[in-house]
This record gives structure tokens, C-alpha cells and sequence, in this order.
């Protein structure tokens, strides 16, 4: 799993860089109540603890990853030990986007994770990333959940800031174009190849690519100038994948093995947020490694 286990080592992100040069975009009601769901969400993190308030806001079909195994995310937040009584896990939206439908949505954003008795009181950083998706009551809940931790705190631009909408899909949707999960596994293929050049054709301007213990590498630019460097993954699995009712934005995961960076096996989950351009191709908007 991902940010429930932040009291231990947090979860969050940074960035807007690619982004908060663009004129901003325009946030649509249904963009807007799950932006606020979100940060009803953190200050119930403050009131009763992020054991509570995950337990309130994700969603009973919500996914998790949790030591090597995946399971029902709420399952596995109740065998959790409760966090210590001075934790404080601090977060807040800052860059996302929802579907055309309104029904299914993403938001990133700074952490911090604070104890008063724990190294002089200063704060530990990290980025999430959540998938909201609206229920049969109308309300939002988290289906699925995935942070990394980071060197220092992750910048943002001020506010919030939606995702560019200019090339965006807005056509009926194309059975004529490949579907999500397609798209996914023959990305995943490549990446048993060559990462960067997996990677380059499938990735938005704006994208972000997220790895554990690294500030986030935020518009595709920055994020093909450090592909090059890293090994190639030796397995990868397409496991999930949904795409929204309009068609323009949805989600995968699935499991993934690689060399780390000092030769180690490495081997965990990912989590990746597709939003769909206007010539039909689905392109990454959030890339997320989540070892175990």
C-alpha cells in the first residue's frame, strides 16, 4: 500500500513546472467536488488519525499494495497498526484532472509527515497520487492509492492547477484506436526493451514520472533526458485497467521487476494515469513505482 503507510515513510509530490507556465484551465464541478473531497479527506486525517480517514474515504472495491501482495485496500489499512497518537500526515491537492464524464478523476500533491518526538519535529516529504471515481450515492472514494517518498519537499505551483486540456480526446468513443489495457501491456512490452524509448512515444507534455526516493521528473523533456540512464525492466505486468465512460482518461496497474540502481533485484507494483489525445492515442499522465 501506499500512503497509509506513510507514518513510516511518507508519500507525496511536487510539480508543476511543465504545467504553471500554461494560462490556467478551467475546473469543472465535478472536478472541483473531488478536489474538495480530497482535502475533507486530509483535514479528516488531522481530526482522527490517517488510519480513520482512510478507512472513510476509500472506496470498498479500492485497491492496495501491501508487503509483495495485492488486496482490498481497506482490508488491509484495518490490520494496520494504529499510528502513533503525535503523528500528523499533512497533504493537499495541487495538479489532477477528471473525465469528460465526471465519474472518474486523479490528484497529486506535497505530503508531509510530521512527529513532534521524531527528529527535532521536522518533517518528512513525500508525493501522492489518488484515483477518485464517484460512487452509486454520488460521492467520491479513492480506488486506488500510490505514493513515493522524496529527498526534500516537492514544489508546486501555487493553488491548484488542472491538466492541460488543448490536445485533449473530446470525439465519441473510438473502438478504431487500441483500448486502455492495450495500450498498457504494449508499453509494458517495450519497457523489457529500452525504457526511454518505451517510453517516448506515450508520454503527454505534462507527464510524471514518479520513482521512490526521487524528486519527481515532471514533463516529458526532463523525463527523456533521465530515462537513458536507467536499466530496463525484466518483467512487467498489465493487471488492471479502466478507462472512464468518455473515454479520455483512465487507469492501470500491474507488477513490475527491474535492476535497481546498485544492481538489486527490485520488484513491486505501478500505477500509471492515461488521459487520451485528441487523435485517439492514450498517452501517460502519471507514472508511479511502488516497490515492495
Amino acid at each position: 500500500m501506499s500512503r497509509h503507510q506513510a507514518w513510516i515513510a511518507a508519500a507525496i509530490l511536487t510539480g508543476a513546472v511543465a504545467v504553471a507556465a500554461q494560462a490556467p484551465e478551467p475546473v469543472p464541478e465535478a472536478l472541483t467536488q473531488m478536489i474538495e473531497t480530497e482535502r475533507a479527506f486530509a483535514a479528516r486525517a488531522l481530526a482522527a488519525g490517517w488510519k480513520q480517514a482512510f478507512l472513510d474515504y476509500f472506496a470498498p472495491d479500492a485497491m492496495g499494495f501491501d508487503e509483495g501482495k495485492v488486496g482490498l485496500a481497506r482490508e488491509q489499512i484495518s490490520r494496520a497498526p494504529d499510528p502513533p497518537s503525535d503523528l500528523q500526515l499533512i497533504w493537499e491537492p495541487r495538479f489532477g484532472d477528471i473525465s469528460g464524464s465526471g465519474e472518474l478523476g486523479y490528484l497529486t500533491g506535497p505530503v508531509r509527515n510530521v512527529r513532534a518526538s521524531r527528529d527535532n519535529g521536522r518533517p518528512r516529504h513525500s508525493n501522492y497520487m489518488t484515483v477518485w471515481k464517484r460512487q452509486r450515492d454520488g460521492s467520491f472514494k479513492v480506488v486506488m492509492d500510490a505514493g513515493i517518498n522524496t529527498p526534500g519537499a516537492v514544489p508546486f505551483a501555487p493553488g491548484f492547477t488542472r491538466a492541460p486540456q488543448k490536445n485533449r480526446f473530446t470525439a465519441d468513443y473510438d473502438e478504431t484506436t487500441p483500448p486502455l489495457g492495450t495500450a498498457d501491456s504494449l508499453l509494458n512490452a517495450e519497457l523489457r526493451r529500452d525504457p526511454a524509448r518505451a517510453y517516448r512515444p506515450n508520454l503527454t507534455v505534462f507527464a510524471r514520472l514518479h520513482r521512490p526516493n526521487l524528486m519527481p521528473l515532471v514533463g516529458d523533456k526532463r523525463i527523456l533526458e533521465w530515462l537513458p540512464s536507467q536499466p530496463a525492466f525484466t518483467a512487467t505486468d498489465t493487471r488492471f485497467s479502466e478507462a472512464a465512460r468518455s473515454g479520455d482518461l483512465g487507469y492501470t496497474w500491474g507488477t513490475y521487476s527491474r535492476k535497481g540502481a546498485r544492481g538489486a533485484n527490485e520488484a513491486g507494483f505501478y500505477v500509471r494515469v492515461w488521459e487520451r489525445e485528441r487523435n485517439g492515442q492514450w498517452k501517460l499522465a502519471i507514472d508511479v513505482l511502488q516497490p515492495q
